[in-house]
């Protein structure tokens, strides 16, 4: 079930439930797993964010759901709620900057924050905490501050969304 919408006069609104658990999660991370997890949870907001906009039906959840699924994986499903106008263009981009993070982080070895092309990476996060004049932000206080800014900014996402539901039209011939 997607998420609900904000209610101000509740202390922690459901749709943060979520997220409130994973944080603590997060942070007790190896660098590897916050981001391998931090992406997962970015893929599952991108599925529901899909999911709550098509047509609701089998062959909506076949394009996003199962082995070998057109809408299967994080490039694809933010490429579509992108395209689709689901999110914006900067969330857009800063998903494929943290997918890319990501992708290096799961297929080398010896990945790290410490890493010049993960590093590169991380300056191009424009959701990042920005260093100031007596903290310098890390790479991976980049990664974690934009990841983490990005999924509050679609975790609700999913209830909006499914307010613009897709439905079968009836054509004319």
């Amino acid at each position: 079930m997607p998420p609900q919408p904000l209610e101000v006069s509740h202390p922690h609104p459901p749709y943060l439930k979520d997220f409130l658990g994973f944080l603590p999660e997060l942070n007790k991370e190896s660098e590897r797993g916050r981001v391998l997890i931090s992406c997962s949870y970015l893929d599952e907001l991108m599925r529901l964010i899909l999911l709550a906009f098509l047509v609701d039906n089998d062959s909506s959840k076949k394009l996003i759901e199962g082995f070998n699924a057109p809408l299967g994986t994080l490039s694809t499903r933010s490429s579509a709620a992108f395209a689709l106008g689901l999110i914006s263009e900067q969330e857009f981009k800063e998903c494929n900057t943290l997918r890319k993070v990501r992708n290096l982080f799961a297929h080398r070895v010896h990945a790290s924050f410490d890493t010049q092309e993960i590093r590169d990476l991380c300056n191009n996060l424009t959701m990042a905490v920005p260093s100031s004049d007596k903290v310098i932000v890390d790479a991976c206080g980049q990664y974690t501050s934009a990841v983490v800014a990005l999924i509050i900014y679609l975790n609700n996402r999913p209830v909006y969304v499914a307010r613009k539901r897709r439905n079968v039209e009836k054509w004319p011939r």
